[in-house]
């Protein structure tokens, strides 16, 4: 039987307009009607992963900022995750020769050097404001400890950066490519599938009592863990062989989920 359903949001639960259409939302909540837990995983901050899941009406485990927090339903942190010492700031600084919009992240705060405007044109599209502080280079390692750095902008460059951040830092820090023009710098270790790994062992769970869908290279690592896996049909062909399944929604996912444990429950 699967016990767990766990989705993405952007490109994923979320449609192009960051919203969630009523297919989905009857979806998600037949899962739970079912007794079946969600846990949202996103690289979006946990306040906002709070925000979706209040609109849901229910209780979530939370998988935020790629793994580097992991929460349970009930609130209990089972993992909190930040660059060790001023790490962050020479990744930042690493950045600047490729003209991209970089955004430091801690737990629930995203800082900016300054708010220009590509700043505030992304900023659209996130659920919280973006914090300009000026300082926020220098206290890296002191009073700011980053999470998550990341950058938008063209693909192009975003790729020649991924090159540059793991010829300059071998082994200390992890790369996703998140969505279509944003790339996520993450402390070494850290996913969505190890954060989806200490969730299960938490809840006594195993891989195949879990379900899970997703869309981009940052959900890879949690695709590989379960033989219920499902890939966006939109996603890359290098995200779909990694998982079991294609969908065309979360609703389309759900369904097999309910019909898999109704046959289950027959056999058994």
């Amino acid at each position: 039987m699967i016990k767990l359903f766990v989705s993405d949001l952007d490109n994923t639960l979320f449609n192009d307009e960051k919203q969630i259409s009523e297919d989905d939302r009857r979806a998600i909540r037949a899962l739970m009607d079912a007794g079946i837990h969600i846990c949202l995983a996103s690289g979006r901050m946990d306040k906002e992963l709070v925000s979706v899941m209040e609109q849901l009406g229910g209780s979530f485990h939370r998988i935020s900022q790629n793994g580097a927090f992991v929460y349970t339903r009930e609130g209990e942190r089972l993992l909190a995750a930040s660059f060790e010492g001023n790490l962050a700031r020479h990744l930042y600084e690493a950045a600047a020769p490729f003209g991209l919009v970089g955004f430091i992240s801690m737990e629930d705060r995203m800082l900016v050097p300054s708010v220009t405007e590509d700043v505030r044109r992304i900023e659209s599209r996130m659920m919280f404001p973006v914090e300009e502080h000026p300082g926020v280079l220098e206290e890296i390692g002191t009073t700011i400890q980053p999470s998550k750095i990341c950058f938008i902008g063209d693909i192009g460059k975003i790729r020649q950066l991924e090159t540059r951040v793991h010829q300059q830092f071998p082994g200390r820090v992890d790369t996703f490519i998140s969505d279509r023009d944003c790339i996520d710098l993450m402390p070494p270790n850290i996913s969505k599938g190890a954060g989806l790994k200490r969730l299960l062992d938490k809840l006594d769970l195993k891989p195949h009592e879990t379900a899970c869908i997703g869309d981009s290279y940052n959900d890879i690592s949690m695709l590989q863990l379960t033989p219920h896996s499902f890939a966006m049909f939109h996603a890359d062909p290098e995200v779909q062989k990694e998982a079991r399944h294609t969908a065309k929604s979360v609703a389309e996912a759900a369904e097999w989920v309910l019909d898999y444990n109704a046959q289950a429950a027959m056999q058994a």
